[in-house]
């Protein structure tokens, strides 16, 4: 059998309401829309850094009063830049923010929901050795 290599290629997320999403991923988080292809049923493509993040409609849903730990299942999105300023946003728009202390895998993980309980978490890495 031939060697394969891998690469993330997307993160797909179910959401209730198409434009409150595209406001919360868009507007709040700042994530950059993109074209997307109409598969007949609603949705939304935004970019994060390579990796693009399909929001769809109509799928399961952990619900907004789902917990908010890092044990869930989750994408991570590394951020560069004033993690605190860009939490203090959230915040001030009602985004709850949980932050794993002492992190033994990065400098700094923090983990959002969105408003159907997808988590996000915001991590600053480790500089590389």
């Amino acid at each position: 059998m031939e060697p394969v290599t891998f690469e993330m290629d997307h993160a797909s997320i179910s959401v209730g309401d198409l434009d409150r999403a595209v406001a919360f991923y868009g507007d709040l988080l700042g994530f950059e829309r993109i074209a997307r292809p109409d598969f007949g049923f609603p949705g939304a493509w935004f970019r994060v850094g390579t990796l693009a993040v399909h929001l769809t409609t109509g799928g399961d849903m952990r619900g907004a009063d789902a917990s908010l730990r890092p044990n869930d299942p989750h994408f991570a999105v590394a951020v560069t830049g004033d993690l605190d300023r860009f939490l203090d946003g959230l915040r001030r728009a009602g985004v709850e923010v949980f932050e794993l202390a002492n992190s033994p895998a990065a400098l700094r993980q923090t983990f959002v929901k969105d408003p159907w309980g997808n988590v996000i978490e915001f991590c600053v890495n480790h500089p590389p050795t």
